[in-house]
């Protein structure tokens, strides 16, 4: 749905069927691309110097399709990772609700 200012009113209101801007018009065509006599262009990309070893290594360790989950697939040290952030993340969310607590039941004052 458009929307056009009213001159009446000076409010936004809804417009009926679709308007076209008149400033836009059909997009120009570009000039084509042309290139110089004797241009030739490969028919195959030209072989790489590949994948070094290590890379190699990891890239079929991490793609492999054996249920783990991604964040755990570098072994140990992405378990005891994954558990720091768990563990740090909760005590994160109970500092923040122990101090939610607090200061929404603030300590009475005995003078």
């Amino acid at each position: 749905m458009f929307y056009q200012r009213s001159s009446v009113t000076g409010r936004l209101t809804s417009v009926n069927g679709v308007q076209t801007p008149s400033t836009l018009s059909a997009a120009v065509e570009g000039p084509a691309v042309t290139y110089p006599v004797g241009t030739t262009f490969p028919k195959e990309l030209p072989a790489g110097k590949g994948v070094p070893g290590l890379l190699a290594q990891k890239m079929k360790l991490f793609q492999a399709s054996n249920d783990i989950p991604i964040h755990l697939k570098g072994g140990p040290v992405d378990k005891v990772l994954f558990g720091t952030t768990i563990a740090l993340c909760a005590v994160g969310l109970a500092g923040c609700l122990q101090y939610f607590y607090s200061m929404s039941f603030p300590k009475k004052n005995t003078e």
